[in-house]
């Protein structure tokens, strides 16, 4: 976004808005979803945005505005999502332990779901005006190891057909099975043998539509530049699908929710600093915000983001190492520990890099901070 929007710009406009503050570049996320799509060679491919990842409304309509369908988790997100602009023939709900009240929802709205357990597949198929569903299957259970090793996410192989199995008995079908390989994969080929194991497993499901795959492009958090390589990834998993069309004699659609990596770059958190001290040797900067409306710090302390002091590009001042924390009386409030030049003072902002993701939506009403405003930008 830097090089892009100048930051003097940036920099009066959130002395304008105030802080702390969101900035979403749109034209850097519709950037992304171009090259996310580009990666595939494979003509039955779609892509899908999980909504849990960023749920503000103006970002939704950025995304549905691209054609990119949704996965949702929960009905307040498919309400959100709906509003936003993404049609019910391009969403997919997607989640755990789904209520009995949810699924007449979605069967009423006509929406595709995917469940995780033969016991889903057999409420939804004894009422459901449309008894075709998809079959979530643990990553786990693809690969041989110790299954503890797994999340709890999904059914195991086993269960996957008995669920076809259950649902052909009642009528019913599984028409699609979806997979979330896992999160904030730094590689490619990390992500590989799970795939090939699960489209090897969809050979076997008699009356399949789709495949799902959910999750796993990471963000470079530290900006070591060693990025995910997309296109060794398209093109495995391109082979892969066209080898099961083959398999299957008939076209299959492909669904790919890249999670965090298709919004993630494209957000930045902007903070000022309110105060700075020295205690025990540590200098600690305090910022007007905190974990409360910043949280990813806080859940993943071991991926922390880049950040650098917005207005000049600090490249050649001397640094030391500070640790910035929010402005609350809560010990766990550490917003990173990095190097900021030593002549930082109070009212400098900071830039938070990569905050596109798991960060606004995860904002919660915790240490009593007020919400912070947002910035649309698009170059």
């Amino acid at each position: 976004m830097a090089a892009i929007l100048e930051r003097e710009k940036l920099k009066e406009m959130v002395s304008h808005s105030g802080t702390p503050a969101y900035v979403y570049n749109l034209g850097q996320l519709k950037r992304r979803i171009a090259e996310l799509r580009s990666i595939f060679d494979f003509p039955g491919s779609r892509l899908l945005f999980a909504t849990m990842a960023n749920d503000n409304p103006q970002i939704l309509a950025a995304i549905a505005g691209e054609g990119v369908g949704a996965c949702v988790n929960s009905v307040p997100h498919l309400e959100l999502a709906m509003k936003a602009g993404f049609p019910t023939s391009r969403t997919q709900f997607t989640s755990t332990g789904i209520t009995h009240e949810d699924m007449r929802l979605l069967d009423a709205l006509g929406i595709q779901v995917n469940l995780d357990s033969p016991a889903q597949i057999v409420q939804w198929c004894s009422f459901a005006q449309v008894k075709r569903v998809g079959a979530r299957v643990n990553a786990a259970s693809l690969l041989a190891g110790d299954p503890s090793k797994g999340d709890r996410i999904g059914m195991s192989i086993e269960d996957v057909g008995s669920a076809i199995a259950e649902a052909d008995a009642q009528g019913g079908a599984v028409i699609g099975l979806h997979v979330y390989a896992g999160t904030n994969f730094q590689r490619a080929d990390a992500m590989l043998p799970t795939l090939r194991a699960f489209f090897k497993l969809a050979e076997s499901v008699p009356g399949l539509e789709y495949v799902n795959i959910g999750g796993g492009v990471g963000i470079d958090y530290s900006h070591t530049f060693d990025n995910f390589d997309l296109h060794l990834f398209g093109s495995e998993v391109s082979s892969m699908a066209l080898k099961l069309c083959d398999r299957l004699g008939r076209a299959v659609d492909l669904y790919f929710e890249p999670g965090r990596g298709l919004v993630g770059a494209s957000g930045r958190f902007v903070t000022k600093v309110t105060d700075i001290k020295l205690l025990h040797g540590i200098t600690y900067v305090a910022v007007d915000g905190s974990v409360a409306i910043f949280p990813r710090p806080f859940h993943n302390p071991d991926t922390p983001h880049h950040v650098r002091r917005l207005g000049s590009s600090d490249t050649s001042v001397a640094t030391r190492a500070v640790t910035i924390v929010g402005r609350t009386t809560f010990s766990k409030d550490i917003l990173a520990r990095c190097n900021l030049p030593t002549d930082i003072k109070i009212g400098d902002l900071l830039e938070f890099y990569d905050a596109g993701a798991y960060c606004q939506s995860m904002s919660s009403r915790f240490l009593g901070q007020e919400s912070p405003c947002y910035l649309m930008v698009e170059d």
